[in-house]
């Protein structure tokens, strides 16, 4: 029986290159049994002595830079006596290079989970530790985290296993030009909007003007079907949801209507995200997309004058955002040094760090205001961004489900599905058919593997 999860709707890994460094205060002076007040002001007992020499083993997949800004820069500031030897899979899946360090017997004592879904590949090989013993003796507490982030971590042990520590949101918005609004006399978009309001105001600067400009593009498909909270199957009778749940229907009626709006068809008659039009032609005035700024930054050195708002809901879950791609850190059931892997997952999730990541383009976990109101500070180009819409919305809690069903299950929707559609080849219904058809037979060979 394969494992459940919660979704990810994750469409790829979406890291932005952060471009400067913030320092962390503090020194690693405190000694076993030494009580350190918190960032958050409350005091808590490090139970290990953080001064002697120790090597922990770190998997994770950003790459070096990043890891080094985000992680190993700060453990050394703070932790000097502490080596952190990052342990990098290049193009390898999180499964595939795992299996190939527990072959090799090196095992990370320390792993940064793309998204708490990953929870169940480490479940899956074994590897897995729950933390809430030493939660309960670290006296961590975990409502610093937000709610919905928390409770797909949670959601990961079947009987209250706490596999992981939220790390990171993976929050989204929408981007607009604002030369292009400029330019037809139209009012810039505004927080809260929904999908409906969205289309209506992008069929206002979907002109022919020297060029065609096409008023929206749908962007990352994964926000619509994030936004409901919903899976691509069902998980008690192992059938594709597209026919059953009215919310599919819903999504590929309003991705229809994009599509169909006369001028906003794509150039190049190729359906999908278009954020070359966007930051490079400049001829797509929004675009929903995940909010991470480095390419958007890159492209306004280049002219594009664009800013953001939050990203537009459904009509009947408003102020129901999309769900978090963000990042969840654990130690290993292997680890040889849990209390000192602990001490570095409690300082990564501290008020400290998550601030200092924060303000350089990297969402936090936690509920704390100023380290949401200082997101991008230390990012050039950041400086009239409205960066307040980023945390519009709230996250929304996934389904738990199995990870390779619902992979499979999705493909038909997000393929085949949007295109015909999208391009008037077939109707929705007809579409939505073939999509749960094809989702099924394509569950059916899964669950024989």
């Amino acid at each position: 029986m394969k494992a459940l999860y919660h979704k990810s709707g994750a469409i790829g890994a979406m890291i932005a290159v952060a471009v400067s460094t913030a320092g962390c205060g503090g020194g690693g002076d405190a000694a076993k049994g030494a009580i350190k007040e918190g960032a958050a002001g409350q005091a808590q007992a490090q139970i290990v002595d953080m001064n002697k020499p120790v090597t922990l083993r770190f998997w994770a997949n950003p790459g070096k830079t990043i890891f080094d800004q985000e992680v190993g820069n700060r453990i050394k500031q703070k932790y000097p006596n502490v080596t952190v030897e990052l342990m990098d899979p290049g193009k390898k899946s999180l499964q595939d290079s795992l299996t190939e360090l527990i072959t090799a017997g090196t095992v990370p004592d320390l792993i940064w989970l793309p998204n708490a879904a990953s929870v169940q590949t480490i479940k899956k090989l074994g590897i897995e530790y729950d933390l809430n013993e030493l939660i309960k003796k670290h006296k961590f507490d975990l409502l610093r985290f937000d709610a919905a982030l928390l409770e797909n971590v949670k959601n990961q042990g079947a009987k209250g296993e706490m596999y992981a520590l939220p790390w990171q949101s993976g929050p989204a918005a929408m981007f607009y030009n604002k030369d292009i609004f400029d330019k037809f006399g139209v009012t810039y978009p505004k927080d809260g909007m929904t999908w409906p309001e969205t289309l209506e105001l992008g069929k206002t600067l979907t002109r022919m003007d020297g060029i065609q400009y096409r008023g929206f593009d749908p962007g990352l498909y994964n926000h619509f079907q994030e936004e409901y909270g919903i899976s691509a199957y069902d998980a008690k009778t192992n059938q594709a949801s597209f026919t059953t749940n009215p919310k599919w229907k819903t999504i590929l009626e309003f991705l229809q209507q994009s599509y169909q709006l006369p001028g906003n068809y794509p150039a190049d008659k190729a359906i999908g995200a278009d954020r070359s039009g966007f930051m490079k032609d400049k001829n797509v005035a929004m675009l929903p997309w995940a909010a991470y700024f480095q390419p958007f930054l890159d492209a306004r050195k280049e002219g594009l004058n664009f800013n953001i708002v939050s990203l537009p809901t459904w009509p009947d879950a408003k102020g129901q955002g999309s769900a978090s791609v963000g990042a969840s850190l654990t130690l290993t059931g292997t680890s040889k040094f849990k209390e000192e892997a602990f001490e570095i997952l409690k300082f990564l999730t501290s008020d400290e760090v998550e601030t200092a990541n924060s303000r350089i383009g990297f969402a936090p976990a936690i509920n704390l205001p100023s380290a949401k109101e200082q997101f991008g500070k230390e990012l050039a180009g950041m400086e009239d961004i409205r960066v307040s819409s980023v945390f519009y919305n709230k996250i929304t809690p996934l389904p738990i489900v199995d990870p390779l069903l619902e992979t499979v299950s999705q493909k038909p929707f997000f393929g085949a599905a949007i295109q015909a559609v999208g391009k008037g080849q077939k109707d929705v219904n007809t579409a939505l058919r073939e999509a749960q058809e094809t989702a099924n037979k394509a569950i059916q060979e899964e669950q024989k593997k």
